[in-house]
């Protein structure tokens, strides 16, 4: 009987399986006019943009081109991570250090031979699990690239060394070294340098020679590859950016970039609550501090340099021509580090049960109070930022730290964010006084500033809710900060949510979201075709509520593989390599073809979303379809008002379900082709499970001057290949479910037929 049940079971499970994974396609044919004097709401200019956080070594270890991992020895809980020493004596001290922001350093006492190694930053899991690998963890992991010169720099305090210093990457096979000059004894700290070459495309570390006797003190040890962004110009005084990374960012063309948080922006604790000014200048300056996203119980020691600091990301920002966004906090850490009964302790102060003084004794344990000197000093703080962005060289100390930085010019901030996934009392209790500081100064310097509000993290709820609520009563003149992590289909089932907001009150920014499919493991592949689909989807809302949905950006951005802290991530990287999702291609389709005022039409299919809009300045006309259904569509649209149609192409990205690409494998990658024009009718074939944009070209414009999809990374370039891995979408799981289910009564109800039987027998 059991195995009768097994083999039942299992033939229900297969034909379950059969019937979710090949439901029929067919082709389809659909229709549509798009009439340009219907044209109604304005797209925003600034609709797609970028949020860049450091989370999953997005930052240091991934943008930021430097090498060295924990380079000053300041990581809070273990201050020679990622160190290896061999026949050598090391420890980390604090008296007499490099400068009040960098105390510790390393005491070296060398007696022969020895060396110092840096690992890099390392990776931490299994492939595409969050299993942690020791083994991983304690392999070098510097990228160096063939051809390749790299620049070393520390400083070094010598105490009574006599002996050598050179420096070599330790990846299989190396012959390379270079010599480090040795200071003299001089009871100074001095920075030295030194350079080689790579003479492998392989993965390695850092390793420093030392050849003698005696003690020295060695500090914010260094090396980059001299074929980052921004090497040798005097804007990137400071930093440079890793280069494949930053190409990628560049193929965005993104309005505006959000940063530098996210929880980053908040902090862990008052006492270190991020400051701004922690981040500009000189690097052996900047004062480190922990990564948010730490997790030392597992050894995922996290630490910020700060190396990508506000000045750099202002001069990002204008090499890609997009608007700066910064977030800030409003005077509190990172509200999901809070006491996890606030909301219950909120409830009790509004229902009377607690005094004013309690409730405020309660809020100032993770929260400066307005009127404190300390919010009035950190109020300041956010004025100063103004200033250094703002403010004409030889204005202001702020400006002129900003010339000194290597920007004379102000930057171009027209943004102002004052919290990130903040709510309830504690968040509006701290937000006003901010926000009435930040008004009247812009108003008294004569900046143009618009302030960006938070309404917590929720898709729906009683937070968001409440939030959306008091700014429309207080704070319209701001943009709502809305994010969201979705699963379920939600952004499907939810495409007409801005469509319903009311009009009277604040504009909104999506400034975080992103969709989950289920894949065949459990993070690179949330990162699939089907998500980006459904992304897709959602977007075509954003632009047909251009009136209202004015700013949006994907978040995160950047993941090191098998280094996550996040399970979606737009961009993935190895040491070597970069991955473009196809989440990432949803967002060059969008971001490079949208015109500037919505067009309604009548386009309608059976899992299939749409967009139409028109840039009558350039004479382009721009069809995005969504196809979210396995059916093949045929599609034409009649095209009245535009004149003579000159040329039509298709933009495209398209791949079964669960598709997705990853280190060695691309199987989804975007496509153009032409499309068919017959008088004023243009025509395209859209693929199952598809994203396209149609471009028209009209009156003068002929088309030569048109967006063209960009070359792939060097390691993506390979053929386009097929994906072939097994995958149980969620409707086959429901029919597996269901099909045993269904087994196990039919059993269940033989067994008890059987049992009756054999009674009446008996």
């Amino acid at each position: 009987m059991k195995k009768f049940l097994s083999a039942l079971c299992a033939l229900f499970a297969v034909i379950g399986i059969i019937a979710a994974l090949s439901a029929c396609s067919a082709t389809k044919n659909v229709s549509a006019t798009v009439d340009k004097n219907a044209a109604t709401v304005k797209v925003s200019s600034d609709l797609y943009g970028l949020f860049l956080e450091d989370i999953s070594f997005a930052g240091d270890g991934g943008l930021v081109s430097e090498l060295v991992n924990n380079k000053s020895f300041e990581y809070e809980y273990d201050k020679t991570v990622y160190w290896r020493f061999s026949d050598l004596q090391a420890s980390v001290e604090t008296g007499g250090g490099l400068n009040e922001n960098n105390p510790s350093y390393l005491h070296v006492t060398v007696n022969g031979s020895g060396s110092v190694l840096n690992l890099g930053y390392v990776e931490f899991f299994d492939d595409m699990t969050d299993n942690y690998n020791e083994d991983k963890m304690n392999t070098p992991d510097m990228g160096f690239k063939e051809g390749v010169a790299y620049d070393f720099s520390a400083w070094i305090y010598n105490m009574d060394y006599v002996g050598n210093i050179s420096i070599s990457p330790t990846y299989e096979g190396s012959a390379v070294s270079a010599n480090v000059p040795l200071p003299a004894q001089n009871n100074a700290w001095t920075k030295v340098t030194a350079s080689f070459t790579a003479e492998e495309s392989l993965d390695g570390g850092l390793r420093i020679d030392f050849e003698g006797a005696g003690n020295l003190r060695l500090d914010f040890v260094s090396l980059t590859p001299r074929s980052a962004h921004g090497y040798g110009s005097g804007e990137w005084k400071y930093v440079t950016l890793r280069t494949d990374l930053y190409e990628a960012l560049e193929e965005l063309h993104p309005s505006f970039i959000r940063f530098p948080g996210g929880c980053l922006a908040e902090g862990d604790d008052l006492s270190d609550l991020f400051d701004w000014k922690n981040t500009v200048g000189p690097l052996e300056e900047r004062k480190h501090s922990n990564n948010i996203w730490r997790y030392d119980p597992n050894g995922r020691y996290y630490g910020n340099t700060f190396s990508l600091g506000y000045h750099e990301y202002f001069q990002l920002c204008e090499d890609l021509g997009a608007l700066p966004l910064p977030i800030l906090n409003v005077g509190m850490i990172c509200q999901f580090q809070f006491d996890p009964d606030y909301r219950d302790v909120e409830a009790d102060y509004r229902a009377g049960k607690m005094s004013e003084e309690e409730w405020n004794a309660y809020l100032n344990s993770f929260a400066y109070a307005p009127g404190s000197a300390e919010y009035e000093a950190y109020t300041q703080d956010v004025l100063d930022l103004l200033d250094y962005a703002l403010a004409p060289a030889g204005t202001n100390e702020w400006a002129d730290l900003r010339a000194e930085n290597g920007h004379p010019d102000p930057f171009d901030l027209r943004y102002l964010g004052l919290g990130n996934e903040n709510w309830g009392d504690v968040y509006w209790r701290n937000f006003e006084p901010l926000y009435n500081a930040v008004k009247d100064y812009c108003k008294q310097k004569g900046y143009d500033v618009q302030i960006i509000s938070s309404a917590s993290y929720q898709f729906s709820g009683e937070y968001i809710d409440e939030s959306r609520q008091i700014i429309n009563e207080k704070y319209t003149d701001t943009l709502v900060d809305e994010h969201y992590y979705t699963g379920n289909n939600t952004l499907f089932k939810n495409n007409d949510r801005y469509d319903n907001y009311e009009r009277t009150g604040a504009t909104v920014f999506v400034g975080e979201y992103a969709a989950t499919c289920w894949g065949i493991g459990k993070f690179l592949d949330s990162n699939n075709m089907y998500s980006a689909i459904e992304e897709a989807s959602y977007m075509t809302s954003f632009e047909r509520n251009g009136d209202l949905v004015k700013m949006a950006s994907y978040a995160p951005t950047f993941a090191k593989y098998n280094a996550h802290c996040w399970d979606r991530n737009m961009i993935w990287f190895t040491s070597q390599e970069i991955v473009l999702t196809p989440n990432y291609f949803n967002q060059l389709l969008f971001s490079n073809n949208t015109g500037t005022r919505y067009i309604p039409t009548d386009l309608t299919f059976g899992k299939g979303y749409s967009s139409v809009t028109v840039d009558e300045e350039s004479q382009t006309l721009y069809v995005k379809v969504v196809n979210a259904s396995n059916d093949s569509i045929n599609a034409s649209f009649d095209l009245k008002n535009f004149g003579d149609i000159n040329a039509s192409s298709v933009q495209y990205v398209a791949g079964v379900k669960a598709a997705y690409n990853e280190p060695g494998a691309t199987t989804v990658a975007p496509v153009q082709e032409d499309c068919a024009i017959s008088s004023s009718t243009v025509s395209a074939s859209l693929l199952p499970y598809s994203i396209n944009v149609i471009r028209v070209y009209y009156g003068d414009n002929d088309g030569s001057s048109a967006y063209t999809l960009p070359s792939l990374p060097d390691n993506m370039t390979g053929e386009v290949t097929e994906f072939t891995k097994f995958y149980i979408t969620p409707e086959a799981a429901i029919a597996i479910g269901v099909s045993c289910g269904a087994v196990l009564i039919i059993a269940a109800i033989a067994v008890v037929v059987a049992v009756i039987r054999r009674k009446a027998r008996g």
